[in-house]
């Protein structure tokens, strides 16, 4: 095991440094964000802001639109996670989960909403307020930060019909809120046990084979633990220690099974709300 740990520990900066293809050639994911972009920045200018109330919207909205068709994981953020599984060591574990672009992705909803109730704080009355309601109903259902201003998007829903009531967006707001959504909150607590949390956002072939891998590994733990309860008065290091380092590779594989389906399961939540988003979107072109 301390050959496995030192070889993990010396290839994972060295992968992290090989180069890997971000994008897709042609991703259809970005075109389809750079399109809305172009659609609501239309609406922005027929609302006539000033222009620090443009900017801050535009920056916002940039990030919301920050998407991109996820790359699949690369072998560097494994091997980081299966050395910091070993070592417990902070550096390690501190790259394991700064190695994918998707990071990133998963958290641009996060600075969107904060941009967006800046903007609603600082300029109270501008002429974008109904739209930042509007497109914060939407971006809270993808937020995993704590200390937003609200708990969840519906109540940006509930306050933009209070305050516009029989506007354009306020009608919207009212459709938008029976679209279903899932919860990065809910796919967290799922994910205690590694696959549940794919099966919360609808993909149950990638959930059930986490699971597996999740059962294996506690096999690999268990089992070994229990022959050498079984034969404690006659252990010897010399021919048992296999029994150590099946338990140990158990552990390490538990571990990184974890983490990967934690993440895994943020990605199903971004996926399933953008999707939904974008089949609204197609049923009501008049959206911006």
């Amino acid at each position: 095991m301390r050959t496995t740990a030192a070889a993990l520990i010396l290839l994972a900066p060295i992968a992290a440094c090989s180069s890997s293809r971000a994008f897709a050639p042609r991703d259809e994911t970005l075109a389809l964000a750079q399109q809305r972009l172009a659609t609501t920045a239309q609406h922005v200018r027929r609302a006539q802001p000033t222009d620090a109330e443009r900017q801050l919207f535009m920056q916002a909205e940039g990030l919301y639109r920050y998407r991109f068709t996820f790359p699949p994981r690369g072998l560097s953020s494994y091997l980081a996670e299966g050395a910091a599984a070993i070592t417990d060591f902070p550096a390690l574990q501190s790259l394991a989960g700064a190695l994918d672009l998707a990071d990133l992705r998963l958290r641009a909803s996060d600075g969107a909403v904060h941009l967006w109730e800046v903007l609603l704080e600082q300029y109270p009355t501008s002429t974008l307020r109904p739209l930042t309601l509007y497109r914060l109903g939407w971006a809270y259902r993808s937020v995993g930060a704590t200390g937003l201003p609200r708990a969840s998007g519906d109540e940006a829903f509930d306050q933009l019909a209070h305050d516009y009531p029989g506007s354009a967006l306020a009608a919207l707001a009212d459709h938008a809120r029976a679209v279903p959504w899932k919860s990065k909150a809910t796919a967290t607590a799922y994910s205690l046990l590694p696959g549940l949390g794919q099966l919360y956002v609808g993909e149950p072939g990638n959930g059930l084979a986490r699971l597996a891998v999740a059962l294996a590994a506690v096999a690999m733990v268990a089992t070994p633990a229990l022959v050498a309860f079984e034969r404690r008065r006659e252990l010897r290091w010399q021919r048992d220690w296999p029994l150590l380092g099946v338990g140990l590779g158990g552990l390490v594989v538990l571990s990184i099974d974890y983490t990967a389906a934690f993440r895994d399961a943020l990605r199903g939540v971004v996926l399933f709300n953008e999707r939904a988003e974008v089949e609204f979107e197609a049923r009501h072109p008049e959206a911006p």
